[in-house]
């Protein structure tokens, strides 16, 4: 219960820092280091650049990033050939819960650990989940609060738009 507490004491600390740090379309995507919640080194906005990536902030405790998981893993199993790759980026305090998290949804892409929501109030929160889509270049081109299944397929398209080669 306490942990959850903290949990909605750091999203209700974003969301206060949000506006003065705005993530805005057609802006470069703040950079980020972060390490892997895998214990796989260190993750970078950086190394994904020519690609197509869709960035979702988490938490575990978050219902509808858990119903997220298996349609953006989807997304990256039917579209990750053509040039896209989803990132997370876990903001559970407790790197068990995350990784607990990982482990009880299969999460199959890269995902990092953001504890102390350094790299989440770059972003700008509005909500959770939140998913940021860049491009190739690194701009920013969309931004999403939460999570519908019925949003998936207008999603898709968007994605399929930036990867640009007229596949799928």
């Amino acid at each position: 219960m306490m942990r959850r507490v903290r949990c909605w004491s750091l999203l209700a600390l974003l969301l206060l820092a949000g506006p003065a740090i705005a993530v805005n379309v057609g802006q470069p995507a703040p950079a980020f280091d972060l390490p892997s919640l895998r214990d796989e080194g260190r993750m970078t906005l950086t190394q994904f650049r020519g690609k197509v990536v869709l960035l979702d902030f988490w938490a575990s405790w978050c219902v509808p990033c858990a119903q997220s998981v298996p349609h953006y893993q989807k997304l990256r199993s039917e579209l990750a050939d053509r040039g896209f790759e989803l990132v997370a980026v876990g903001l559970d305090e407790d790197v068990a819960d995350g990784r607990a998290f990982l482990k009880r949804f299969d999460v199959r892409y890269p995902v990092g650990s953001d504890p102390a929501g350094a790299v989440a109030t770059r972003y700008a929160l509005k909500g959770m989940p939140y998913a940021v889509l860049i491009d190739r270049e690194g701009i920013v081109r969309d931004t999403h609060v939460g999570f519908q299944s019925s949003d998936v397929a207008e999603l898709r398209a968007r994605i399929e738009n930036l990867l640009g080669d007229g596949g799928g």
